[in-house]
This record gives C-alpha cells, structure tokens and sequence, in this order.
C-alpha cells in the first residue's frame, strides 16, 4: 500500500502547533487546545493510519473518538467559510489518491472557526 499522501507543512499551518515527531517518522502527534476542548490528532504516514480525539475539560472519556486504518492522504482546504483538513476514508474509491484533488468519502477536521468534525462525500 502507498504511502499517506498529504503535507506536514500544511498541518502545521492549519493546526498552529508543531507536532511531536516520533524517530524517523514513523508517527506525528498533535495536540490543540482550545478551552474547554484538547483535540490529539496522530498520524502514522507509513501505514496511513489516523486518530483523532476531541476531550472536553471534565470529562473522563473522549466525546469523539475516530481511526481510520489505511487511509490514502487528507489535504488542507482554506474555505470561506472556515479552514479544514479533509481525511480520506480507505478503501472507499480506486486509484491512487493524490491530495491535490479532493476524496470522495471521508471526514474533516474544522479547525476554524471552531474545532468541529463532520463527515463528507462527494460525487463521484
């Protein structure tokens, strides 16, 4: 299976935090805080593993818990209504994905204005 298709540079820029980088890349990790919520992204290029965990202040559990195993890439879309990452479900299309171009099924990750999760699809 190919690599996670993305651009670390782009994620440091939409998530406004540099992540911490496990020996030779075999993992990022990211955590954003923003009052009452800690969002952890890691991301595991060579397997193109995901997981996102949004926690709210208070609260043992997280409130949203996702993994995606073997997803081709995501991408950073500046929108106008907002900044995003879109995180491409695997096994969902054919083809190589090349995150130049959007998926056509996966989720994002809203970074601004608010930090939201939603899903996503497109026609394909």
């Amino acid at each position: 299976m190919p690599e996670f298709s993305w651009e670390p540079l782009d994620f440091l820029d939409a998530l406004g935090v540099i992540p911490i980088e496990e020996e030779d890349g075999i993992s990022y990790s990211y955590q954003v805080d923003r009052s009452p919520l800690t969002m952890s992204l890691m991301i595991w290029p060579l397997a193109g593993d995901v997981e996102l965990a949004v926690r709210c202040a208070g609260v043992s559990t997280p409130i949203v818990l996702l993994n995606l195993l073997n997803s081709p890439g995501a991408r950073v879309v500046s929108a106008k209504d907002g900044k995003f990452i879109e995180f491409a479900a695997a096994n969902m299309f054919s083809g190589r994905y090349d995150n130049t171009r959007p998926a056509p099924y996966g989720f994002r990750l809203w970074v601004e204005p608010e930090l939201q999760v939603t899903t996503f699809s497109y026609d394909v």
